[in-house]
């Protein structure tokens, strides 16, 4: 019964968490997990527009559509260690990111994968879909990169009105003692 509810628990915290990324601040991590620290005093109170990120640390690419970095509970690291020991991976260091939009603007939570896909192309990564057992939402697309000896896994969640793209770096898991 266990597994056909994280992906909805998972779900439901997603679209839970839009709200929070348009009203709140969070302070992006360099090159690790995000930091998750709350807004300060006078971003808080509405006097200053909510931060975007320029890119993603972790792959080195640079985001045309700027994402609000996202706040992780232990959810998001929680989800994307066990979708990477799926295909035997294992996360190490994680970003997470949200994107908004209209309500119902496919063409424009379109036009956001595509071009987060191409930078992170442009940028030399090899990238591929991927098919993660444990992701059982048909929206929610995983994706591998590879660039060199590093490997990451990306996953892509759209929503009515926003987006969240998940994102660890990975090392092969390690074998099980028997």
């Amino acid at each position: 019964m266990r597994g056909w509810m994280r992906p909805l628990i998972l779900s439901a915290l997603m679209l839970g968490a839009a709200p929070f990324v348009a009203g709140g601040t969070y302070a992006q991590g360099t090159g690790a997990q995000n930091s998750g620290k709350p807004a300060s005093g006078k971003e808080a109170a509405g006097k200053e527009a909510p931060k975007k990120v320029a890119g993603s640390a972790i792959a080195q690419v640079s985001f045309s559509d700027q994402p609000f970095p996202l706040q992780d509970d232990g959810t998001y690291k929680e989800f994307m260690g066990v979708a990477a020991a799926d295909i035997n991976r294992r996360c190490t260091k994680l970003e997470s990111f949200g994107w908004e939009f209209k309500k119902g603007d496919d063409a424009r939570r379109d036009q956001i994968l595509d071009s987060t896909l191409g930078g992170f192309r442009k940028a030399g990564w090899k990238m591929g879909e991927v098919k993660v057992r444990s992701i059982r939402d048909p929206g929610t697309t995983a994706y591998t990169a590879e660039k060199a000896k590093k490997r990451l896994l990306a996953v892509w969640t759209p929503m009515e009105d926003a987006a969240i793209m998940l994102l660890c770096e990975t090392e092969a898991a390690q074998a099980t003692k028997k």
